[in-house]
């Protein structure tokens, strides 16, 4: 059994996150439906949520 750890903290309400856990910190900019994250490596991650339950997401590494 492993345990994981968890938090967001809400920087700018609806609009910034930092988001904190046992592997590291990240940053979350936008809303539900459609937000970049940036981790502590620089690695990006896009995501849009579409109708119908459909979600988009890419990946970017850090060159």
């Amino acid at each position: 059994m492993s345990f994981h750890y968890h938090k967001r903290i809400t920087v700018i309400p609806k609009v910034l996150h930092l988001n904190i856990s046992s592997r590291g910190w990240s940053w979350t900019l936008g809303s539900r439906r459609a937000h970049i994250t940036r981790d502590r490596h620089g690695r990006r991650t896009t995501s849009v949520r579409l109708p119908g339950g459909f979600s988009w997401r890419r990946h970017s590494h850090r060159r």
